[in-house]
């Protein structure tokens, strides 16, 4: 009968002082243990970001969002991957516990492309125009802006976020009744073509 692996420690000396070599010992000594759930192997996590009237104690305020966590395949794309998990809005059970989101599973289809740049995330999106009708409301747009920005700002890399429609950023900010100007580069879609 084969028990179950233990963590075990390797011992090594370090001899030379070189610092490689002392870096190796170091890297042998960690810990080394067999992973006990095989469902998680080769995913990573992410954290979406969501609207929850539960937990939100200010009703009046749109922008409040909560997260949870999801399991993507493991990728180097992680933010991609997260943004996708958000556009395809809370799952059944997310719903049940409170969360809800302008974005549902027929907006699972909405990124096109995300690229990060000197601390700015440039999210190019399909136009949305059908699939979220609501998002353009006062609270909506708040609420889709604060769920897309919080999911991506939990990266260290990315400080903002700014958006286009299918790498026009004025059709965006046109759609969410926001004007152009220096928070948005003033809208300028140079890092939206191709090449970026």
């Amino acid at each position: 009968m084969t028990s179950a692996r233990r963590p075990t420690w390797r011992l090594c000396s370090a001899g030379g002082a070189l610092v490689t070599a002392w870096w190796l010992c170091l890297a042998s000594a960690m810990p080394v243990q067999a992973s006990s759930d095989a469902a998680t192997a080769g995913t990573t996590r992410v954290q979406v970001w969501f609207s929850n009237d539960r937990l939100n104690k200010d009703l009046m305020d749109c922008k409040a969002v909560f997260p949870v966590e999801r399991r993507v395949p493991r990728t180097l794309a992680v933010a991609a991957a997260s943004l996708r998990e958000l556009f395809a809005g809370p799952t059944p059970e997310e719903t049940v516990a409170g969360y809800r989101s302008v974005f549902s599973t027929t907006s699972a289809g909405l990124l096109k492309s995300v690229h990060i740049r000197d601390g700015t995330a440039y999210v190019d999106l399909h136009d949305p125009v059908q699939e979220l009708s609501g998002a353009t409301a006062s609270c909506g747009a708040a609420e889709f802006q604060s769920q897309v920005s919080q999911t991506l700002l939990r990266f260290h890399t990315i400080s903002r976020v700014i958006y286009a429609f299918e790498g026009k950023p004025r059709d965006f900010y046109g759609w969410m009744n926001e004007s152009c100007g220096p928070a948005n580069d003033n809208c300028d879609p140079q890092p939206f073509g191709r090449g970026h």
